[in-house]
């Protein structure tokens, strides 16, 4: 969306199917999930314990987004610019599972979260009424990103849960499958919320009034 409208074009982290490699979560509980009494089969290696790191979130959030402008209306010009506002979301991956016979195994998730937000340099010099709608804005922008992250944790969790049990045959394409889930949930998000800019809508009213000085 461009400036004349108000509204801000904002995007979300995503991967292409050739890199789908792992996983990404969220809010799990404190420590492993356990297997149970899971019974491998001869010659089957299977998953016992499933570890994350995701509790509590730590995502990248470098890059830094800067603008400049001792205006909001420059700084809305040069967010103009940016291909996204804001970025949420992350890359899912397991680590390798080491060559051998044992079973009983541990898989480690990563989530590669990013939640990344725009600092405006010019904001110390700006008037108070041009603070408090970049205030306004930046709020608006971070539950839409949150909820990209967020996305990603619960797809994460779902997959260490769906992972317990299973042969490490399997890995491969369950965290490709949870990829492509939760990428089509990304931009149903960014649909259903015209990338942040629609009004009166969860994750929305993500705008910026450059009129005000």
């Amino acid at each position: 969306m461009g400036l004349d409208d108000g509204t801000l074009d904002i995007g979300h982290a995503t991967t292409g199917a050739n890199q789908w490699v792992g996983i990404q979560g969220g809010a799990a509980s404190p420590g492993p999930v356990g297997a149970g009494n899971a019974i491998p089969l001869s010659n089957q290696r299977i998953i016992a314990q499933v570890t994350t790191d995701w509790d509590p979130p730590n995502p990248r959030r470098t890059p830094a987004i800067t603008v400049g402008g001792t205006t909001l209306a420059a700084a809305g010009r040069e967010l103009d610019k940016l291909n996204e506002w804001g970025q949420g979301g992350g890359s899912l991956r397991t680590d390798a599972i080491p060559a051998g016979t044992s079973t009983d195994l541990t898989v480690n998730l990563h989530g590669n979260l990013v939640h990344r937000l725009p600092q405006w340099t010019g904001y110390s010099q700006a008037s108070a009424a041009a603070k408090a709608e970049w205030d306004r804005m930046l709020v608006k922008l971070t539950a839409h990103e949150d909820r990209h992250m967020a996305i990603a944790i619960e797809e994460g969790n779902i997959l260490a849960r769906d992972l317990i049990g299973k042969e490490i045959g399997e890995i491969a394409k369950m965290v490709t499958a949870a990829n492509r889930r939760m990428n089509n949930r990304q931009i149903d998000l960014d649909n259903d919320t015209q990338n942040g800019s629609k009004p009166g809508v969860p994750y929305g009213d993500v705008t910026l009034d450059i009129s005000i000085t």
